[in-house]
């Protein structure tokens, strides 16, 4: 993972060099054991290694999703949205095998990037077979029903990685991120 991070670090570096260097360190053992008790989780060894790295991504628009959140904010996210855990589905689903079709939101799915309308990017600890645990999936508000999108934080940021080397994100230095850190918003190109 420390590589996969220094990819992205570098890529920052050449595309919006304020932000590259107001990326936070990383969260420390005890921050990710604090983290994962507040959710009553064990998070996978990727996503320990990634917050190891660095404790969340401010500035940096995800694909079409906002930031990476820090350790805090993934636990005040889950914590909203743990109220609707267990709820039925709203509608019928047909179970796959790959994500929880029996209720509209599980506990077991850690939010870790919110897309800013309600739907988040999570990743799964509640999968309906163990094999799938920590896959990654984004979750909808419309109704609240989820889709694959990666196996794993691993494979989430390597296609993060590819496109900032590939030149798919620019900074806009006219626009500013919404986090309060006043740090140009990078995001995909047009």
């Amino acid at each position: 993972m420390q590589q996969l991070w220094a990819r992205i670090e570098a890529a920052l570096e050449r595309i919006a060099p304020e932000v590259a260097a107001a990326m936070p360190p990383g969260a420390t053992d005890g921050q990710i054991r604090a983290a994962e008790a507040a959710m009553g989780v064990e998070l996978p060894p990727d996503v320990r290694e990634s917050y190891r790295c660095h404790d969340g991504l401010p500035g940096v628009l995800i694909g079409l999703h906002t930031a990476l959140h820090s350790l805090d904010a993934m636990v005040d996210d889950w914590r909203e949205r743990s109220v609707d855990a267990g709820d039925p589905p709203w509608d019928e689903q047909a179970e796959d095998g790959v994500i929880r079709r029996d209720v509209a939101w599980s506990a077991g799915w850690i939010p870790f990037i919110s897309i800013g309308n309600g739907d988040v990017i999570c990743i799964d600890l509640d999968p309906p077979a163990p094999q799938r645990r920590g896959q990654i999936i984004d979750w909808s508000h419309e109704g609240w029903r989820a889709c694959y999108e990666a196996a794993g934080l691993r494979e989430f940021l390597e296609a993060f990685a590819a496109d900032l080397e590939a030149d798919r994100y620019r900074a806009d230095e006219t626009r500013r991120a919404w986090d309060g850190s006043g740090l140009p918003l990078v995001m995909l190109k047009d």
